[in-house]
């Protein structure tokens, strides 16, 4: 049994691969697999704004049109980055036990940020709910991969700090005693941060049952909640939208928050409900959030990544 797998170029995106590669080796170790590297156009323009690349899927679609063209077996990606919507014939065969989803302040200690602080991020979340933490404080956008990002917070390079994902930053071996994790109370985390998603062509039988036995049944649960969410709110990965789940029981927590992109405004929820059902469960706090007033946030910020 040959298995391509195909990911993006950049230190994390191997590391992923590599270690999916190492799971499926272990379950079948005659398997030959081998490594398909994907430019996309996230990696290829580093100067746009994520909204001026167009978002959605733009660290994913170069990825899924090789498994479209045959170029490729499976792709591993990070799930936040993978649209709701998958293209035609292709399945998300399977999501891993998820790493810790929350964020990191790297570059200066939570008590040392106040108005004029610059902090550094590309992400519109990020930015919509440091404003609403510390209003005043000066938002620098800034894209990459982890490891430049992390260095110029790290040497106050135009920068006094940097907002980075754990599960990046530990996979990596880069997590230091000094940076702060935000609690999820007051940092809700990005739909499907921290969790890998397996994406294969849905005739490939042999190979699903493969990938079915790498699945995570909590962590399904938890991030197919949140994708459901996401998408019933029509919000890419790219508008502020911050997530917390957990399955206990057989029961799931889901809470969400959407945040005006100026800091001042948040709408928030949340429910329990058999985890079973948790793309219901998604849908449900999604019109409830909705019906609390999000539409006008979530439309408001979608101008603001648009015109920049």
């Amino acid at each position: 049994m040959n298995i391509r797998i195909g990911t993006r170029r950049s230190d994390l995106a191997r590391f992923q691969a590599k270690q999916v590669g190492e799971a499926l080796q272990k379950l079948a170790p005659d398997a030959k697999i081998t490594f398909t590297f994907v430019s996309s156009a996230g990696d290829r323009d580093r100067r746009s704004t994520l909204g001026g690349l167009n978002s959605v899927g733009v660290f994913t679609k170069e990825s899924e049109l090789t498994l479209c063209n045959n170029e490729a077996d499976l792709i591993v990606h990070s799930l936040k980055d993978l649209p709701t919507v998958l293209m035609e014939g292709l399945t998300l065969a399977a999501v891993p036990l998820r790493h810790d989803p929350r964020d990191v302040l790297c570059g200066l200690p939570l008590e040392a940020v106040g108005p004029g602080t610059r902090i550094g991020t590309g992400s519109i979340r990020r930015r919509a709910q440091l404003l609403h933490l510390y209003p005043g404080i000066d938002i620098q956008p800034i894209r990459g991969n982890v490891p430049p990002r992390l260095r110029k917070a790290v040497n106050q390079e135009g920068i006094d700090g940097t907002i980075l994902a754990l599960a990046g930053l530990e996979r990596l071996g880069l997590m230091e005693p000094q940076f702060a994790i935000l609690p999820t109370d007051i940092f809700p985390y990005a739909v499907g941060q921290g969790a890998l998603g397996i994406e294969a062509r849905q005739g490939d039988t042999g190979l699903l049952e493969l990938l079915a036995r790498l699945e995570d049944a909590d962590t399904r649960q938890c991030t197919d909640a949140e994708r459901a969410l996401m998408h019933q709110l029509e919000a890419g990965c790219s508008l502020p939208v911050g997530v917390c789940s957990s399955v206990v029981d057989g029961k799931l927590l889901l809470s969400a928050v959407v945040t005006r992109v100026d800091g001042t405004e948040q709408v928030a929820s949340s429910l329990t409900g058999p985890a079973d059902q948790a793309e219901e469960l998604g849908k449900q706090l999604a019109d409830e959030l909705l019906r609390l007033g999000a539409k006008p946030l979530l439309e408001e910020a979608t101008r603001w990544r648009v015109e920049g």
